[in-house]
């Protein structure tokens, strides 16, 4: 997420009631928890964000629990009522980008509320598989820049013991296999964008009022919900011209992370014969904030549709990666800026020499590593 376009802000007084002792909570049939890392320089925009989730709150069976921490005070574990939260824990001054928070978060939630279906969504800075989830405060504390990289991602909702219907990311540039291949298990659908995402983030009380309204709905019905919501919300601004957002279902995961090796390892075997046309057809695909996250079908698309290139095995893996994409991806929407976006972008850097070189770090990406892609990738990016 980032806050490029932020209007005239004052933060608001968080209306709350004391913690109470409660009888132990019934199951609900949705608890959505929401990790709102506001620890950074976009803390007015999470306290517009819980404010637009305050207008519908938890009712119906459903509940909404969020773990807010930010620069001006320490964390607080929320219950979201209509008009107000309640405070179920005060957490002190925690890391948000520390795996064991996230894990403690959801733990914390599953107590508060448990449910028969589980949505997550987090909210913060996202750079796609280069990190998310920045706390300022600890950054300032221990030295050193404080994020989630994907390894403690994975930990985080491994720990956590919960799988969760639907996992959004309210982050800019996270709709990659590098962070889907990292739920595995653990997430059914995924919502994320291709590109950055406004400070205003998803329209909370939208999606509140749309799933407090059909407390019925499965996993994918809700990762469109959210997707639709978000599009008709920014489609509404005459401004906002700059957006992608996706559902992925995760079904499909194995599917695409087999179809992008034989990709990576067809290319790299005939790498000596179209550098150039596989070059060209990188400079033809849509790519976003970071030029070096590119659209993988349409980079697919566009090896395929290439009459340079003859080899028939680099061809069927460029139409097997098509395949996955169309069949993992049930809905993506775009700006008209975007139009061409297909709903997964991936980390492809053309030149070992320039900015767009590849990143030492990403040697330590699960996706890269299992994959192939890193090889492939290592090869592409060399001067020869």
């Amino acid at each position: 997420m980032v806050a490029a376009v932020a209007a005239f802000l004052i933060l608001p007084v968080l209306m709350m009631s004391a913690p109470t002792s409660a009888a132990p909570p019934v199951q609900g049939k949705w608890t959505v928890m929401v990790y709102l890392d506001a620890d950074n320089s976009l803390e007015s925009f999470g306290w517009t964000n819980l404010e637009l989730l305050e207008q519908v709150g938890s009712q119906n069976n459903v509940n909404f629990v969020v773990l807010m921490d930010t620069l001006s005070g320490p964390a607080k574990l929320l219950h979201v009522d209509k008009g107000g939260v309640t405070v179920l824990a005060d957490w002190g001054e925690v890391d948000m980008a520390s795996q064991v928070t996230m894990t403690d978060f959801i733990h914390g939630a599953v107590k508060a509320a448990p449910a028969a279906r589980y949505a997550f969504i987090s909210w913060d800075h996202g750079g796609g598989w280069r990190g998310m989830n920045w706390d300022d405060t600890s950054s300032a504390q221990t030295g050193t820049t404080q994020f989630m990289n994907m390894t403690e991602l994975r930990q985080a909702v491994v720990d956590g013991g919960v799988k969760f219907d639907v996992f959004a990311f309210d982050e800019c540039l996270m709709a990659q296999p590098e962070i889907a291949y990292q739920l595995t298990g653990y997430a059914k659908y995924l919502v994320f964008s291709e590109e950055t995402i406004y400070g205003q983030g998803f329209p909370y009380d939208t999606i509140a009022r749309d799933l407090v309204a059909n407390p019925d709905m499965g996993g994918l019905q809700l990762s469109k919900t959210i997707t639709q919501d978000f599009a008709q919300y920014y489609n509404s601004i005459t401004w906002a011209n700059d957006w992608t957002i996706s559902a992925f279902d995760m079904n499909y995961m194995g599917e695409l992370t087999t179809a992008i090796t034989h990709f990576g390892s067809a290319q790299l075997n005939t790498l000596s014969m179209y550098r150039s046309q596989f070059k060209n057809d990188l400079s033809n695909t849509i790519s976003y904030y970071y030029p070096y996250y590119s659209d993988l079908e349409e980079y697919a698309m566009n090896v395929y549709a290439d009459k340079q290139i003859a080899d028939s095995s680099v061809k069927t893996a460029a139409n097997e990666v098509i395949k996955a994409v169309g069949d993992g991806v049930v809905l993506t929407i775009n700006s008209k800026h975007n139009y061409d976006s297909h709903g997964l972008s991936i980390y492809f850097p053309s030149y070992k020499s320039s900015y767009l070189g590849l990143k030492p770090a990403y040697d330590q990406v699960p996706f890269a590593v299992d994959s192939g892609w890193l090889v492939w990738l290592q090869a592409f990016c060399s001067n020869k």
